[in-house]
């Protein structure tokens, strides 16, 4: 019986095949290419003439492990939508460079719940418009851990760093895995340099997130790095709960950093727009990141001594 329904359907499949090959040929000029990150950014800032923008210059991520991991990490808010002001370089070096970015940004105080965050003003209003849409399903969308869910200081940053990484010495210390040789010469190093180091000794199992399972970039971006210091980061309490996030993603708000769910980067644009600025995304249990499509090279740079 199956066999004579099939038969008795080819030819009206036959037609509907045609048809169907028809339609995409005459509607699809060619197929979706691939938008790499590093494509997207020389594009986008070399549309305005005058010099090249060189994107080694930027991050150089074929000379530093740092500049490499970090942007893997954290790179996705280079392409926010062009009114958002970034940074000008993958890792701003020092106080005075992050003081520089964020006097010149256009910001705005929030109150949310008795906390008080600080914003790029065009985050700020997106995530009031989160916060108010949350509100009328019964919602909250909450600041994780005080002020600094949202914008933070350089002085913020290396107190964030420092606190898993001492943390992390002194278990290692205790598991047999470092000693107080390593935790000498590493004080001695300047703070680039104790930054490769944490993540040369990351590449041999020596993690210094929180629960020491994962890369410290999990959990805290290495001074002067982070989304938090431009001012378009906002860490939410609720990250749990699908409807929060896809209230979030509606006003622009994407998770971005891989086993960071509570971290949402502000990219004011609809999500079917971030593919062709140079971002893909990434399934983890339960959450969607957003990360740089970066080309694949033969291998990433490595530490230095």
């Amino acid at each position: 019986m199956t066999r004579i329904l099939l038969q008795s359907f080819k030819p009206s499949l036959v037609i509907l095949g045609i048809f169907v090959a028809l339609f995409c040929r005459s509607t699809t000029a060619q197929p979706m290419q691939t938008v790499y990150f590093d494509q997207y950014l020389e594009k986008r800032n070399s549309a305005g003439g005058g010099s090249a923008w060189v994107f080694e210059q930027f991050c150089p991520v074929s000379k530093s492990l740092i500049a490499r991991r970090v942007l893997e990490s954290y790179g996705s808010m280079f392409v926010a939508k062009e009114s958002v002001n970034v940074p000008t370089t993958c890792v701003q070096k020092g106080e005075g460079q992050v003081l520089a970015f964020q006097k010149k940004a256009s910001r705005s105080q929030m109150d949310i719940r008795g906390v008080r965050i600080d914003l790029q003003s065009a985050a700020a209003q997106a995530l009031q418009q989160s916060i108010d849409e949350a509100a009328t399903l019964n919602l909250a969308i909450t600041p994780f851990d005080g002020s600094i869910a949202g914008g933070r200081s350089y002085g913020d940053t290396l107190m964030l760093w420092n606190s898993r990484v001492f943390p992390g010495l002194s278990y290692w210390t205790r598991q047999g895995k470092l000693n107080s040789v390593d935790v000498e010469e590493l004080g001695k190093l300047d703070l680039e340099k104790k930054v490769e180091k944490i993540l040369e000794w990351e590449s041999r199992g020596i993690y210094f997130s929180t629960d020491r399972s994962r890369s410290i970039l999990t959990s805290t971006a290495p001074p002067g790095t982070s989304q938090h210091l431009a001012l378009i980061a906002f860490d939410v309490v609720e990250c749990w709960d699908p409807q929060v996030r896809a209230i979030l993603n509606r006003n622009g708000w994407f998770q971005t950093v891989i086993d960071d769910p509570g971290h949402f980067t502000y990219l004011g644009v609809p999500e079917t727009e971030l593919p062709s600025r140079g971002l893909l995304a990434v399934a983890k249990g339960s959450y969607l990141y957003w990360i740089p499509n970066l080309p694949p090279t033969a291998a990433s740079p490595q530490p230095t001594n």
